[in-house]
């Protein structure tokens, strides 16, 4: 067999081998949807706060006093939605804690 044949052969192979094989996905906890929603929307949350502080800056340059209120309000807003998921966040993990902490006594008592 020609060689550009077995590599076209061997590269199909490969594809198969690559599809077919399955992936590995761990079993996620359900409340570790919760926590990633949290930190997901912490995160985004920030980021608009410092987006927001780029549109002031803009708004000032430009001497438009109603767009730096309106930007003000926004990041206002986006820093007062960061805090609320940081401190929900805080209280979900510290429950975690507290039940993984719980459980690791029960299964010392055995």
């Amino acid at each position: 067999m020609p060689q550009s044949a077995q590599r076209q052969n061997k590269k199909a192979g490969e594809r198969q081998r690559r599809v077919s094989e399955p992936t590995m996905k761990a079993a996620a906890k359900p409340t570790e949807d919760h926590v990633y929603g949290l930190v997901s929307v912490l995160y985004h949350a920030l980021q608009g706060a410092q987006t927001y502080e780029k549109y002031i800056e803009d708004a000032q340059k430009a001497s438009d006093d109603e767009l730096v209120t309106f930007f003000e309000q926004c990041r206002t807003e986006e820093l007062a939605r960061a805090a609320r998921a940081k401190q929900l966040l805080v209280d979900r993990t510290e429950l975690e804690d507290s039940d993984d902490e719980a459980e690791e006594d029960e299964d010392d008592e055995e």
